[in-house]
């Protein structure tokens, strides 16, 4: 099953969104607070920008709730198991690649 055209954009509104999704903005608007996959930057004016991620992120989740019919709590466990499938978070990679820097550091010394 294939999803909507996401149109090649850096940035969209909730509106855009809405229309992309099919989900009314107040619904997108409160999953926002119960999933942080679905969490938009905010630009100087505090309007939501989405992301093309953004939006994939909103239809797996929409998938979850509205054809697997999965709850809300379940959902968010389902998501929790996808994370380490799907890649590191940018949080992760920085510590990761912190700590291999340091290994590397050490093993340079221990080189000399």
């Amino acid at each position: 099953m294939e999803g909507p055209k996401i149109p090649d954009k850096l940035f969209f509104s909730i509106g855009e969104a809405s229309k992309i999704v099919e989900i009314e903005p107040h619904i997108l608007r409160y999953w926002e607070k119960e999933f942080k996959q679905t969490r938009p930057k905010r630009n100087k004016k505090g309007e939501r920008n989405y992301t093309k991620k953004d939006i994939e992120a909103i239809l797996k989740l929409k998938s979850l709730l509205y054809r697997d019919l999965y709850t809300i709590k379940g959902a968010k466990q389902k998501l929790r198991e996808r994370l380490p499938k799907e890649g590191l978070k940018k949080g992760d990679l920085i510590k990761f690649l912190k700590g291999m820097r340091k290994e590397l550091i050490s093993l340079r010394r221990t080189l000399k």
